[in-house]
């Protein structure tokens, strides 16, 4: 597969009277698997367990997850149209693409699989703490005066926007009987 826009010739140059189109052929196959796995997703909502609407707390299970993909599959259908425009500005996103995947990538998705994983045994709130821990310490982060105030805060303020404002109730987990 070619890194060239398509319209392009192999040697780069613009075939006469044709204008070059503004889509990159790599970023149309990520937009293209992102759009399946968005479909998938999707599909698999429909699958879902109905709540009554007494206790569905203003909305469905399917209604979040729904509005997330259908959010992420529009950002998607945008991507192929970025290389041009970041081309105009000088800048070339394929110069970087060449450069091996970093492990820090792979260690982040491990942790992000396994921070899934554990949640519904060690609960919401004693993940989160986990995962926002080592996330920071995984990409370098040393700087303590930084890190603790964020380890404690961040996550205590995401459960307490979702759980106490939003209502929105989360798996108790092991440790879970603390907090009622």
């Amino acid at each position: 597969m070619s890194n060239q826009p398509l319209g392009r010739g192999g040697d780069g140059e613009e075939p006469a009277g044709f204008s070059p189109s503004t889509l990159h052929r790599p970023d149309i196959f990520v937009a293209g698997i992102i759009l399946v796995l968005c479909s998938l997703l999707f599909a698999r909502t429909f699958w879902f367990d109905l709540v009554p609407d007494s206790l569905a707390q203003n909305v469905q299970p399917t209604d979040f997850p729904r509005l997330v993909l259908i959010t992420v599959a529009v950002i998607a259908l945008l991507i192929p149209f970025e290389y041009k425009r970041k081309l105009r500005r000088g800048i070339d996103l394929d110069s970087d693409r060449r450069d091996p995947i970093p492990m820090a990538v792979y260690a982040t998705s491990f942790a992000l699989v396994a921070f899934v994983g554990i949640t519904p045994w060690l609960g919401t709130f004693a993940s989160l703490l986990f995962i926002s821990a080592g996330l920071p310490l995984m990409w370098g982060e040393r700087r303590w005066k930084f890190l603790v105030p964020y380890v404690v805060l961040f996550p205590t303020a995401v459960m307490w926007l979702f759980s106490v404002v939003l209502q929105v109730n989360f798996l108790p987990g092991v440790i879970g009987h603390i907090f009622r």
